[in-house]
């Protein structure tokens, strides 16, 4: 099997500081998905003053529409048959990834919760696929995880989404022009700074309910799981605790900071027995969704 190992660690590296604790077979199958996303992912971000842009991207889509799959899915064909990410999940991908070639701030937070699935919130669906998880139950919480991570990318990115002309910060929060993100007044520093600080908030209710899946994953990848999930967390708590400016230098956490938060974990994980109910607000905004149905 090929491992698509360095593509995580040179650009994920809080992931692959966690797939240490997974065994090489579930290791490798996670590295293929993350390679898969990541490839997408940069088709759409790296080719934005190309006049060709998004040609390769619309290329895979449509080989996807096609079913003609050679050269489209490369990372992807490592994985069993029986264990390949389901083509609505992809498909829902390849919607949040095409959402950001026309690019719209987000009216409200219904909307972000959405964008937040399918660029996110879909990728605990496919490790799920990969993985063997079948249970619905625990599939609401792997979206819940990804959300969560994704409204950490979001505030943690602001500035460089500005950049590139995109702001997805609810504009029923914050209506302001792209200008006023770049070249903010102290008084629009304040204002995004405290929508960030929102969403923050919000995101830690979806970490809260992505721990209630991992506690039923297998061992290893239960541990993993936790552990890139509390790191990610970390940094939007970092954020708050240092009531860091969304202009100010990118946070992140350092290796000593990642040793102390992994060592916690490791000797405090505990597995459940009885899987807990799901919070049926946190999927109000993605009925339509699959796998996000609320009972």
């Amino acid at each position: 099997m090929t491992s698509y190992s360095k593509v995580m660690k040179n650009h994920g590296k809080t992931f692959f500081w966690a797939t240490a604790f997974l065994e090489k077979k579930t290791a490798d199958k996670l590295y293929s998905v993350y390679a898969f996303c990541r490839r997408i992912d940069d088709l759409i971000d790296e080719n934005q003053a190309d006049d060709n842009s998004y040609k390769d991207f619309y290329s895979i889509k449509n080989a996807w529409d096609n079913d003609k799959f050679t050269g489209a899915f490369d990372e992807l064909k490592n994985i069993d048959e029986n264990f390949m990410p389901r083509e609505d999940i992809i498909k829902e991908f390849l919607k949040g990834q095409m959402s950001d070639i026309t690019h719209s701030q987000p009216k409200d937070m219904n909307e972000l919760l959405v964008y937040c699935y399918q660029v996110a919130g879909v990728v605990g669906l496919m490790v799920c696929d990969v993985i063997g998880i079948k249970d619905p139950r625990l599939k609401y919480f792997a979206i819940d995880l990804g959300v969560a991570m994704q409204l950490t990318n979001i505030c943690r990115d602001i500035n460089e989404d500005a950049e590139i002309n995109r702001v997805y910060l609810p504009k029923d929060m914050i209506n302001l022009p792209i200008d006023s993100f770049k070249n903010p007044t102290k008084e629009n520093i304040k204002k995004i700074n405290l929508v960030r600080n929102t969403l923050l908030t919000l995101a830690n209710n979806y970490y809260e309910s992505g721990d209630k899946g991992i506690a039923h994953l297998p061992p290893k990848t239960a541990r993993a799981v936790l552990i890139a999930s509390r790191l990610y967390q970390n940094i939007g708590i970092k954020i708050l605790n240092t009531n860091s400016s969304y202009v100010s230098q990118r946070v992140y956490l350092n290796k000593f900071e990642k040793i102390k938060i992994t060592l916690k974990l490791l000797l405090k994980f505990n597995y459940k027995k009885d899987i807990e109910n799901h919070n049926e607000v946190l999927h109000l905004s993605l009925v339509k969704l699959p796998d996000a149905h609320v009972k």
